[in-house]
């Protein structure tokens, strides 16, 4: 027994070679605008700081340019960084954004800096202490829905404006911990396969399930699982864009990162180490690429294993043109064979191997 996987959007809003960072910001509404029309559930941006070949800092700014440019697409963060801020100030934003566009906002959050150890002091050097992070997400819904942990000095209180909807919210995590907080909140779970791929999602996400409590802000588990993805026209430029992903994840996550997204052009020219070759093998199960009936039969497989209602895919690849083409092969694919989600433990048994 089958039923179809939606697919969504987590973007980064690269900043391309030769470009500023405002033309990466106009790309994030132009590809927003063109998943909407091929049926995408949802667009998501990020949060990074001092990562000058991602602009997205500042979700819930983007998020409103974004859903003011689209009519149906549902408009999240993926994620605001928890810690970093006011859990108030958090609810005050989105319960804004849910009243400017009632039913379309997803409150996605994370329990990860998104910076480097000094940039992460500079987001909290005024604080005077900092709350365990299980705290922080109970004041953050009680804030939303005005009603606190029994106990809590915040009781009374929620954050304006009062809405008739509200934002859904969904907890960003790569670990069994971050399942059982959204499992026990009756949250919506997004495992980042793009950073853990190594066997603990399908895990997490059975975990989640069994241990999910219907509360206020749902009364049945959703589990989204994202991935890197990167489709070409043929294999060789599917390598091609492979590489690419894999040199700006390789100085990403470095000393040094690239202040743009690496082009195929510098990519070619790019004399790969052999610690860097390295890295890049740990790094291989985070990318989905290849054709499109290639990507999408990975795609099916990690649905598969996820048990999955919905996939959410991150396209770094180098140009908006590839990027916005990536979306056109793989909704034409799709459009044939549509992903489904087994139930039971049926469907295809394939080896879970990503490339």
């Amino acid at each position: 027994m089958s039923k179809p996987v939606e697919l969504s959007i987590l973007d980064y809003s690269p900043v391309d070679e030769g470009l500023m960072p405002a033309d990466a910001l106009a790309a994030s509404v132009r590809l927003a605008q063109h998943v909407e029309a091929k049926g995408f559930k949802r667009f998501w941006v990020s949060e990074h700081h001092a990562a000058p070949a991602t602009a997205g800092n500042s979700p819930e700014i983007l998020m409103s340019r974004i859903a003011s440019a689209t009519r149906t697409i549902r408009v999240g963060s993926g994620g605001v960084l928890l810690p970093n801020y006011s859990s108030l100030k958090i609810a005050e934003n989105y319960q804004l954004l849910e009243a400017l566009f009632p039913e379309r906002i997803d409150l996605g959050f994370g329990r990860a800096p998104g910076a480097d150890r000094r940039t992460g002091i500079a987001l909290n050097d005024e604080k005077g202490k900092s709350l365990p992070y299980p705290r922080k997400v109970a004041d953050l819904l009680g804030f939303v829905t005005g009603n606190h942990a029994p106990g809590s000095s915040y009781e009374g209180m929620q954050a304006h404006p009062h809405t008739q909807s509200r934002p859904q919210p969904f907890v960003l995590g790569a670990s069994g911990a971050t399942a059982e907080i959204a499992a026990q909140a009756g949250l919506g779970f997004t495992f980042a396969h793009f950073i853990n791929p190594r066997g603990d999602g399908p895990i997490a996400a059975k975990a989640y399930r069994a241990a999910f409590q219907s509360t206020d802000f749902s009364d049945s588990p959703t589990v989204i699982a994202a991935v890197f993805v990167a489709v070409g026209d043929t294999e060789p430029q599917a390598e091609e864009f492979a590489d690419a992903f894999h040199l700006w994840l390789t100085y990403a996550e470095s000393a040094s990162p690239f202040d743009r997204v690496p082009s195929l052009a510098t990519t070619r020219a790019h004399h790969w180490s052999p610690e860097e070759l390295a890295i890049r093998e740990r790094n291989r199960g985070r990318l989905i690429s290849g054709t499109a009936p290639q990507v999408a039969l990975q795609l099916q497989r990690l649905a598969n294993d996820y048990g999955t209602d919905e996939v959410m895919i991150n396209l770094m690849m180098p140009g908006e043109a590839a990027r916005l083409n990536a979306i056109d092969l793989l909704g034409a694919e799709l459009k044939s064979t549509p992903l489904k989600q087994f139930e039971h433990g049926g469907g295809p048994k394939t080896a879970n191997v990503y490339q």
